[in-house]
């Protein structure tokens, strides 16, 4: 079998090229699931809320606003451990700091509030209606392959990280 391949780390140390295999990057699962919500929307609307409710714009804004700071915080934490945000690359370290202290994935978790404040924003229910096929997609093209992944790359360092912070919230 031949060598691994490998890239330069941290301090010169050496890690392997191999990644976690998703089958596309996350954010197009949820923009999938935006499309398909406008489309049954123009199907068959299912209106979430009257437009004329003023108190939905302020809870849009707020979902809206804790997903982008919740995503950029965990943006940030990431750049800051030095390790690659595109699942397609080799992760560098196990990072369990900010808002992954909260949740393993604080980035899948934003697309989901960002979905469902775009739900709130329309008023769209098929966007609120699709999010467990979101958090599937999710789950099954990117988390599992994720934590198998990680799990192999980093062994018990990863596994005690998982039972300690939940997957979503």
């Amino acid at each position: 079998m031949p060598p691994t391949p490998r890239s330069p780390g941290p301090a010169g140390s050496e890690l392997p090229r191999e990644t976690a295999g998703v089958i596309a990057p996350p954010p197009v699962f949820p923009l999938a699931v935006i499309a398909l919500s406008e489309l049954l929307r123009w199907l068959s609307p299912l209106p979430l809320l009257s437009p004329d409710h003023a108190w939905r714009w302020v809870l849009v804004a707020a979902l809206f606003g804790v997903a982008v700071a919740l995503a950029g915080g965990a943006l940030l934490t990431l750049r800051r451990a030095r390790t690659p945000v595109e699942p397609w690359k080799p992760t560098r370290a196990v990072v369990m700091d900010g808002p992954y202290a909260l949740s393993r994935n604080p980035i899948y978790v934003a697309f989901l509030a960002m979905q469902l404040a775009y739900a709130w924003a329309r008023p769209n229910m098929w966007g609120m209606l699709l999010l467990p096929l979101t958090m599937a997609l999710l789950h099954w093209g990117v988390i599992v392959r994720e934590e198998r992944y990680l799990t192999k790359r980093f062994g018990a360092a990863y596994a005690s990280y998982a039972r300690c912070v939940r997957r979503w919230l």
